[in-house]
């Protein structure tokens, strides 16, 4: 086994498989979890849209047509049928959520799970999805970095008072708080078309985040990228090398030599987690999949 890493499979084809519901979701991750995976990510949309009446895909990989399950729920259910193995919504963007419900919710799967959520958390991107929840797409930054704050005290603190540019409470108190405290907060950005994100969002990350998600390697402007965000959390009093880097791998039909170059490359670049997508547009192919890659994992060395 590769040492330094820890290995764990996304949920995000599925919404677009028929014949995925309910309970092969739950089937995929008890078996990821009996197979030594250590985490799983969900995907995170509270709708999807038309697209091809806005822009087209390019806009948005969840449409209409896809089945997002709500994550805070499916994580409930998880949490009951599980005991290992970690949930991390990938990513959350909670600029278009209500900050206080979001610390709720959390707390209860972090409880309910005995400590086991990652919560992977993202400015958003999809200004459809901010105006069916009533909420402000042009602020998403500013709230973004106000609700981090904010969450890690509701978390943390019996006693809350706090008045920002978007919020405002008095002498408030989460009950009960959650096991983590605070539940770690993984920072998503970038997208397939634009994977290197600008500075200010690299720069939020040293200053803010637990962990991240970064969507690009270890090409020379992905290493020009992870020097700016280290180089922000030594300025902000942080060690860079504490913000855990999850990153992720594509199986596909590659080679068990083949994967172990990809593995080692990503280690190499700084990642502490790495999360492989499975290929397959079925069901079936997603449950082989997961046999196929655990034993090209535990076939491979340093």
């Amino acid at each position: 086994m590769i040492s330094g890493v820890e290995f764990g499979v996304n949920l995000y084809r599925f919404p677009h498989m028929p014949d995925a519901g309910f309970p092969e979701t739950v089937e995929f991750v008890k078996k990821a979890e009996a197979l030594g995976f250590a985490q799983v990510r969900l995907v995170d949309h509270v709708v999807g849209i038309v697209a091809e009446r806005h822009g087209g895909i390019a806009q948005t990989p969840y449409t209409d047509k896809s089945v997002i399950r709500e994550c805070f729920t499916l994580m409930s259910y998880l949490s009951a049928v599980t005991s290992k193995i970690r949930f991390v919504p990938a990513v959350m963007g909670i600029p278009a959520r209500q900050t206080a419900l979001v610390a709720k919710q959390a707390a209860e799967v972090d409880i309910m799970s005995g400590g086991r959520l990652v919560m992977g958390v993202s400015v958003g991107y999809n200004p459809l999805e901010f105006e069916a929840l009533g909420t402000d797409f042009k602020t998403r930054g500013k709230r973004f970095e106000e609700q981090v704050v904010l969450l890690r005290r509701l978390w943390t603190e019996r006693d809350v008072s706090f008045t920002g540019e978007f919020h405002s409470m008095q002498d408030v108190s989460l009950s009960p708080r959650p096991v983590q405290r605070p539940i770690p907060l993984f920072f998503g950005m970038g997208r397939a078309i634009a994977p290197i994100p600008p500075d200010v969002v690299l720069r939020r990350v040293g200053r803010m985040a637990d962990g991240w998600f970064p969507i690009f390697g270890p090409t020379p402007e992905g290493k020009v990228a992870l020097q700016t965000m280290r180089d922000a959390a030594r300025e902000a009093g942080r060690d860079p090398d504490s913000i855990i880097m999850d990153q992720s791998a594509a199986m596909g039909d590659k080679s068990a030599d083949e994967l172990r170059d990809t593995i080692l490359a990503l280690r190499d670049f700084g990642a502490k987690r790495i999360t492989f997508g499975i290929e397959g547009d079925n069901f079936a192919a997603h449950m082989d999949g997961l046999d196929r890659l655990r034993g090209m994992l535990d076939s491979m060395a340093d």
